[in-house]
């Protein structure tokens, strides 16, 4: 036997250097491909979970009938869009329309910011709902839907998004109001990500890489500094200072001439008609928000030239101290002139609502008359502006061309405010919310005066309030009402007027409460029953007109039960109630059956008033009675109210 050792062969470096170029590029692409792969697995795998992507702007809730759709403006859909300051988003307000168009109707968007939305007036009194308004008079017999899009604290790109995907729903008309958010909003050049400042062509790269799961959770992980306790705008303000020659202003009006362009390019492709407007901005009411860069000499200047009679002069001077404003939350020249190029290039109508509105304005510059604060309109600013929109319309083409004589006949603004439902309590709510605004340090700083507006007039408005009105109206202030959304203080005084017995007043803020919310919620239920039992009261009836509206209502609540809209029962207990309005007690019962389980305190004594009733009405005395004594044994504190309903049973009918 061989004493021969065993040994390895370990391969020469000629030996290594010989293998194949093939292994050597698979060797490679698999050494690659690993981490690659595994990435894609997580984000497939948190995708499953419900992360990444964006939001549709607008979502198909379901079918009302087998021909129309449902669909609604989805208000969470920008919330991507804040990655900095996610906590206090932007949002559209939810609006409701069926698809396809109904036949014979012209459907309108209005897209922009908050300005367009109408802020901070309610949605009955925002330009939209003034368009809509002054079109159907002038398009005597025509269907008009007037829809808003307006999103709060967005600059423009995020609507070029918004556009692509509102051409799919039959508009025939888009009217542009977009550019007060170019520095401070949500992809602005100013903002807390200052996305804005990339090229424009990065920019939906950026949103592609935004809209990964994977780098959502881990900016949800890793986010710090988001200050919960300061308001939106302060939120939104990443850099304060931006001086007259800074680049970013030059980037603001590149990214809205491009932007604006594009979304108008979207709508032409569609075959949508385009109608684009300056925006309209304070520049002789309010001081500038900023300091140094000399604006605040400047409007000093002009306050001296509007006060000598030289409304030209004034007029220039009040323009150079906006633009010189190192907060530029308004406008400046070069972004007014970025919506003018744009429509110029792409042949489209322009309403030069920003100079308009100066015309109109004694000092030759838009002043308080017209606007609210910096950019947000009065309750005659909003009127104003749809009545420049509707006489820009007579450049149209086709069946969206306005008769200028049509135009001229329209009723004044007065007029218009008084049909859509102005009234004591938005104007408090208006003020409030801007007493608050100028409440902030940097702006009671800047612009005192503009404090002390709002705060007197509402002094004024709380000295004139009842106690329990005085009373709901700082309830209201606070988030306690507010659960999933801004409750009307409209409504909430109609509940209070009704208590006192007051339905005739309560009547009317019901009704102005029930189209200050989106149709298909369960708020809108509640105020049409509101609306239909105070004007009951009143007249002792319930008229044909007001049966058929309540029928309207029960089918909406039907549709949204239909669609799994029922987690807090109160869609169930207002169709009950509206049954209960049209005398048909025992199709009550189901739903007011089935509210029960979802409620509790005041709601559940409530709903069982009305069931009690229901069983009542219906010949079910014994099912009334055992619904009583379970309220007596197991009610606690509210047990003497379902005592006072056995009372009532036991009672002998009145004669």
């Amino acid at each position: 036997m061989s004493n021969e050792r065993a040994t390895t062969t370990v391969p020469s470096s000629r030996e290594t250097a010989t293998m194949p170029r093939w292994k050597k590029r698979l060797f490679l692409v698999i050494t690659m491909s690993v981490p690659i792969i595994t990435l894609g697995i997580i984000e497939l795998v948190l995708r499953i979970a419900g992360w990444g992507g964006y939001p549709a702007f607008f979502r198909e809730v379901g079918q009302r009938t087998p021909n129309e759709t449902v669909c609604l403006v989805e208000p969470s859909a920008t919330k991507p869009y804040f990655f900095a300051n996610p906590t206090r988003p932007g949002f559209a307000d939810e609006t409701n329309f069926v698809m396809p168009k109904p036949a014979g109707t012209t459907r309108i968007f209005v897209v922009g910011e908050s300005a367009a939305k109408g802020y901070p007036q309610p949605r009955n009194l925002a330009m939209s709902a003034f368009l809509d308004a002054m079109l159907t008079d002038a398009w005597s017999g025509r269907e008009v839907e007037v829809i808003n899009l307006g999103t709060t604290a967005v600059a423009s790109y995020p609507l070029v998004e918004m556009v692509r995907e509102a051409v799919r729903y039959e508009p025939d008309l888009i009217v542009f109001y977009v550019g007060n958010n170019e520095f401070f909003g949500a992809y602005g050049t100013a903002s807390i990500n200052a996305a804005g400042t990339l090229p424009t062509w990065a920019l939906p790269w950026m949103r592609a890489v935004r809209g990964l799961a994977l780098v959502q959770v881990l900016d949800g992980l890793f986010r710090s500094g988001v200050d919960e306790d300061r308001t939106l705008m302060e939120q939104m303000i990443g850099q304060t200072v931006i001086a007259a020659d800074s680049p970013l202003r030059a980037a603001a009006a590149r990214n809205l001439n491009a932007h604006l362009g594009e979304m108008i390019k979207t709508a032409a492709d569609a075959g949508v008609s385009s109608l684009v407007c300056t925006t309209a901005s304070n520049e002789s009411g309010l001081a500038p928000l900023g300091e140094g860069g000399g604006a605040a000499e400047r409007f000093a200047e002009a306050k001296a030239l509007a006060a000598r009679g030289d409304a030209k002069a004034a007029r220039e001077a009040f323009l150079d101290a906006r633009d010189l404003d190192t907060m530029p939350w308004r406008p400046i020249r070069a972004t007014e002139q970025a919506i003018r190029d744009a429509a110029r290039t792409h042949s489209v109508v322009l309403c030069d609502i920003a100079e308009q509105f100066r015309a109109s304005s004694p000092d030759g510059a838009t002043d308080w008359a017209l606007l609210d604060d910096h950019v947000h309109l009065t309750v005659r600013g909003q009127a104003d502006a749809a009545r420049a929109m509707v006489a820009s319309m007579s450049a149209l083409s086709g069946g969206l061309a306005v008769d200028p004589v049509a135009h001229a006949a329209l009723p004044d603004w007065r007029t218009y405010a008084a049909r859509l439902g102005t009234n004591e309590y938005d104007d408090y709510r208006v003020n409030h919310t801007l007493r608050v605004l100028f409440g902030v340090p940097f702006m009671k700083r800047t612009n005192p005066e503009a404090f002390a507006r709002f705060d007197e007039a509402c002094r004024r408005a709380e000295a004139g309030m009842s106690p329990a009105v005085g009373a709901v109206a700082l309830e209201w202030q606070t988030m306690r009402p507010h659960a999933g959304g801004m409750r009307p203080l409209t409504g909430m005084v109609a509940r209070v007027l009704l208590r006192e017995n007051k339905p005739e007043e309560a009547a009317r803020l019901y009704d102005i409460a029930r189209r200050q919310i989106p149709d298909y919620t369960s708020w809108h239920l509640e105020y049409v029953y509101f609306l239909l039992a105070s004007r009951e009261r009143v007249s002792g009836t319930i008229s044909d007109a007001d049966r058929d509206e309540a029928a309207r209502a029960i089918a909406e609540g039907r549709f949204l039960l239909k669609h799994g809209f029922s987690q807090t029962g109160l869609t169930e207990r207002y169709i009950g109630r509206l049954h209960q309005l049209r005398g048909e007690w025992s199709e009550a019962i189901p739903f007011l059956v089935a509210a029960r389980p979802k409620m509790s305190a005041e709601d559940l004594v409530a709903c069982d008033q009305a069931l009690v009733l229901s069983y009542a009405k219906s010949g079910r005395v014994v099912d009334a009675l055992q619904l009583v004594e379970q309220g007596i044994q197991g009610a606690g504190r509210f047990a003497p109210l379902y005592q006072q309903m056995r009372e009532e049973l036991s009672a002998p009918p009145k004669r």
